[in-house]
């Protein structure tokens, strides 16, 4: 594989990464659990969004993973790194304080799931090499 189709499959794969996590983040969690908040949803409303936003996070980095060829982890590290971006940017911009934990234990679980989807690619057997 030469470095040019290696940088487009890595450019893909992140856009597509990306993407699929955003869309299934947004329907796991504003459109199944009309957003989850500490104040306004359940305890079992967050559990079960939080293990829906950790599956989509992992159906997205197997996703990722499975577009570069199981050959590199650059995608998951620069959605990561956008994940970290916006956890922060939640954090400065001053939301209640119980909100930024939650969202923060969320994005944690975001990160979590993208590499363990990264993982659960390497181990698959009918993945290409």
């Amino acid at each position: 594989m030469t470095a040019r189709n290696r940088m487009l499959l890595t450019l893909a794969a992140t856009v597509i990464g990306g993407f699929s996590l955003a869309v299934f983040s947004k329907i796991s969690k504003d459109i199944l659990f009309d957003g989850l908040s500490l104040c306004s949803s359940t305890s079992l409303d967050i559990t079960l969004g939080s293990l829906l936003l950790f599956t989509s996070s992992l159906l997205a980095g197997f996703i990722a993973s499975i577009i570069v060829v199981r050959d590199n982890y650059l995608p998951h590290i620069f959605i990561s790194t956008a994940i970290l971006a916006k956890m922060s940017f939640i954090a400065v911009c001053g939301q209640a304080v119980s909100q930024v934990w939650l969202d923060t234990g969320l994005s944690i679980t975001l990160i979590l799931g993208l590499w363990l989807g990264y993982y659960a690619a390497l181990k698959f057997p009918l993945a290409p090499i």
